[in-house]
């Protein structure tokens, strides 16, 4: 683990990180350098000195005061900046990487546990990097001076000073797997802890009109109660194992204070060295007794970085990003074989044709199939057999931001994003200019509305568009699309729960929207494709129909039947 973070940090990061240890280093050796001054002065006092040969002694504890405050303050500066660099590292690339996954990945319980990473697990990563490596390798570098120090005056009683160490080290890596099974139990308790506390927060709605089910609430409390005894296990278990290792390393010290006391007794100890010995020994003990703060960062840390590797390091949808880019925008589904996991519904051996430029539409009941067409065409999944060309090119040949770039979508669920009208319409185009925003919104038919709010394209819509209506979020989804202006448009029916008024615009602005593009409709009300160029009637993944408005009403098949179901005509 400790080389995979390494490399998650940018060379400022590690620079940041070494310059932090260093300067912590440097301070706490000027806390001994000031400790050691301060005996000197005792015992030359203790020896009748005058107090004009001390002035420079306080000079120099003088000196070490401004010198440790300014270390102080470098190292608590790198440290965050260390810190900052993982976190901002670990969040772009799981930004990146979360784009790259196919739609399979997402489901409920996955995005609690996301939820958790990019928050609790991040920040782990920051405490490990900036608090506690830094704290950590600048305790050693002392423990490495001060050891070299002291056994320059008495190398054995050096020697008795370090000997339980090892042992210490010993119980604790011989402890650390038991900790670590009992630290993911604890941490499995919560990821189940919060994906359903997610889930309940969501069905809010649902569960206040079913007042009468506590189901749900029996099982959040269940989880909670789990949770709160599982924390309780680990940090019984965490209060033993660091007891008895803080216990093994105050033997050592004993050892060290009897030994100095007989090397004294027999004179082969100066008074001075020993107190030396006993007070700076602590120094050298200091980052092993830290142990308990840097273990417990450890197991929490490894822990979290598991959860963050299965993010930064799990499979993706396969890109050649030096694919081949094709000319034209007409589709083919050829001998397609798709199937999610633990779901009945399969597609085989699927065939059809979309000329460039043409409306085709995609019908049948729900669970027909239709949104899976346009999934797979987005590569959302990629198919088990067969090929999805665009232009000739099989889609997973095509650079997979040159696919997306060449697709606009509309969905009827539309997402928006807690900010400003003109940037959530500046989605459809990073970079795009206000006259660019504007035209995209005349034609969406959204710009007279928004012109009429107080701080027009500046107003802060909320939370998924919360202060909009669903025909104006809907709108605002189409002027993304005018502002992308992407040869492929792919239309999720969204007139079936708006006004009258909306539904008009909304239609009005549809129709130039899909002017000289390929488009695909998922169709909810079949009166709305009439005039499309080819209908692909679906049921269970089966295309069972195609063709025109008239030439499958003259078949009186299955799409006749869906006609009638709708208009009983």
């Amino acid at each position: 683990m400790f080389r995979e973070m390494l490399k998650l940090l940018t060379k400022t990061g590690k620079r940041d990180l070494a310059i932090s240890s260093t300067f912590f280093a440097l301070y706490g050796l000027s806390s001994i350098a000031m400790i050691v001054i301060v005996f000197s002065i005792l015992f030359q006092i203790f020896d009748g000195t005058s107090i004009e040969s001390l002035y420079k002694y306080f000079i120099a504890i003088a000196l070490l005061v401004v010198f440790k405050g300014i270390c102080n303050m470098v190292a608590d500066m790198k440290k965050h900046s260390a810190g900052f660099d993982i976190v901002q590292q670990i969040r772009e690339r799981m930004i990146i990487k979360l784009k790259k996954f196919s739609l399979g990945f997402y489901t409920d319980e996955r995005l609690g546990e996301i939820n958790t990473i990019l928050h609790k697990d991040v920040d782990n990563m920051s405490l490990v990097v900036g608090h506690m490596w830094s704290r950590m390798f600048g305790d050693f570098l002392i423990a490495t001076v001060v050891f070299i120090g002291l056994a320059s005056i008495d190398i054995k009683l050096a020697l008795v000073m370090a000997v339980s160490v090892p042992i210490a080290l010993v119980f604790l890596v011989m402890t650390i797997k038991r900790s670590k099974t009992i630290e993911n139990q604890n941490n499995s308790a919560l990821l189940d802890m919060v994906s359903l506390f997610v889930e309940y927060v969501r069905g809010i709605p649902v569960l206040k009109s079913f007042s009468n089910n506590k189901s749900l609430d029996s099982e959040l409390t269940a989880r909670t109660k789990k949770f709160g005894e599982t924390s309780k296990a680990a940090s019984r278990f965490k209060a033993k194992q660091l007891s008895v290792f803080a216990f093994l390393l105050d033997i050592g010290y004993l050892l060290l204070l009897i030994s100095g006391v007989v090397l004294v007794i027999n004179g082969n100890l100066k008074v001075f060295d020993f107190i030396i010995f006993a007070v700076i020994s602590k120094e050298f003990y200091k980052p092993f007794a830290s142990m308990e703060q840097h273990y417990m960062y450890y197991v929490s840390a490894v822990d979290s970085y598991e959860r963050l590797s299965r993010i930064l390091y799990a499979d993706v949808i396969p890109d050649k990003v030096d694919g081949i880019v094709p000319k034209q925008n007409n589709i083919a589904f050829e001998n397609i074989e798709f199937s999610y996991q633990q779901d009945e519904f399969k597609m085989e051996n699927l065939s059809f044709d979309i000329d460039e430029k043409t409306m085709t539409a995609l019908v049948g009941e729900s669970g027909s199939g239709k949104t899976t067409i346009t999934n797979l065409l987005l590569r959302f999944y990629d198919v088990h057999k067969g090929k999805i060309t665009l232009g000739g090119v099989d889609i997973r040949e095509i650079p997979y931001d040159e696919l997306l770039d060449r697709i606009s979508i509309v969905m009827q669920n539309v997402q928006l994003f807690d900010n400003t009208i003109e940037e959530n319409i500046k989605v459809g185009k990073k970079g795009a200019t206000k006259e660019e925003i504007i035209e995209a919104a005349k034609k969406a038919r959204i710009h007279d509305f928004i012109m009429s709010l107080p701080n027009g394209y500046e107003t802060d819509i909320g939370e998924n568009g919360g202060i909009l209506s669903g025909g104006q979020r809907q709108r605002i989804s189409i002027a993304r699309a005018f502002l992308k202006d992407a040869p492929i448009l792919i239309l999720d029916e969204m007139t079936s729960n708006v006004d009258p008024v909306n539904e008009s615009l909304i239609q009005d602005a549809i129709t130039e929207l899909a002017k000289n593009r390929t488009v695909l409709v998922v169709a909810h009300h079949l009166k709305t494709i009439q005039k499309a160029d080819q209908i692909l009637v679906f049921q269970k993944g089966t295309l069972l129909e195609k063709g025109r408005h008239r030439e499958l009403l003259d078949k009186n098949g299955y799409y006749t039947k869906l006609w009638k179901a709708q208009y009983g005509v």
